[in-house]
Formats: C-alpha cells, structure tokens, sequence
C-alpha cells in the first residue's frame, strides 16, 4: 500500500515538473513577443509626450488662473465638437483654458467623456488627448505616473522573474527517477 502511495506521488511531481516547464515556456514567449512589440516601429509609444502635457497641466492648474466662470465663445451642441475644440486648446498650448473648458463641459455632460466634478481635470484631459491621437490605431501605449512606483514595480517584476527562474532550474535539475508503472 505504502508503495502504491509513492508511486503515485512520483506520478503527480513528474506531471508537476512538466507543468511547470511549460508554464515557463509559455512565459519565455510572451517575455520574447513583447520584447519584439517594443522593437518593433508599429509600437508608438506616447509616455514621454502625455507626461509632458501631465508637467504643463499641473503648473496650470497649480499657477491658480483657471477662469471657473469663463463664457465660451461658441456653445457647443454634443461631446464632439467639445473633444475637438479641448484638442485645439491643448495643441494651441492654453492650459489654462483647456482645464476651464473640461470643467464647463463637465456641467454640460455630467458623467460623460469629462467625468464628474470629483474626477481630476488633468487626468480626464490626459485621457481625451491619447484617446484622440490614437484613435483608429492599434499599437500605442502610454505609461503616465511617478517614475518611482515603475522603477520599484519593476525591481519587483525582475526579482520574481528570477526567482522562478531559478526555482525552475532546480525543478529540471532534480528530475524525478523514471518509474515504470506497467500502465
């Protein structure tokens, strides 16, 4: 009976050991697919330009001369033309207008494209800008955030990484005998 139990244990961990090969081949082709993506020219990668527009926004909305109660010049009759005149305002590089423009179409729309009051205005406007540059495109990624969570998410990453590396190794170097179980 005793033996019956090993024999059976010896099943599961080679069934194991190869579960975990494949799992780390499986990881191995998607490290390798998206090491190609990055390299790749159809990748477009917009981080560095929305946390630019991030920096301006900020300073605008720290400088405290965002009109709250501006008039607008032309009403706007549906989120589109909102969309396009807010892109014009960032393109033209009126930050200020542009944050008092998303909080205006906030009372027009509430709970739309702009959010709602509670939401960050240059969150939402960071939002509508890569939507709008990279609409009907595939591809494009954007990473906005303190460079520090990154860098510490990162490390993490490439510590576990090595970790299961290192425990698969181990996994393939003490194979279990090969039991022959007359099946």
């Amino acid at each position: 009976m005793e033996n019956l139990a090993e024999l059976e244990l010896c099943r599961r961990l080679y069934k194991l050991h190869f579960q975990l090969l494949l799992l780390f081949q499986a990881y191995c082709k998607v490290l390798s697919r998206v090491d190609a993506m990055k390299t790749e020219a159809e990748v477009t990668n917009m981080s560095e330009e929305l946390t630019l527009l991030e920096s301006c926004l900020k300073v605008a909305e720290l400088g405290g001369d965002v009109q709250e109660d501006v008039c607008m010049s032309n009403v706007h009759s549906d989120t589109e033309t909102a969309i396009q005149s807010l892109i014009e305002t960032l393109r033209g590089r009126d930050f200020s207008a542009a944050l008092t423009q998303v909080k205006v179409f906030r009372s027009l729309w509430p709970n739309d494209i702009f959010g709602n009051e509670t939401d960050d205005a240059v969150q939402t406007l960071l939002h509508i800008y890569f939507r709008h540059q990279t609409l009907g495109q595939t591809g494009c990624l954007a990473v906005v955030g303190p460079s520090g969570d990154l860098s510490q998410a990162s490390s993490r990453l490439m510590e576990l990484n090595l970790q299961i590396r290192e425990a698969l190794s181990q996994a393939q170097s003490c194979q279990p005998p090969m039991v022959s179980t007359g099946l």
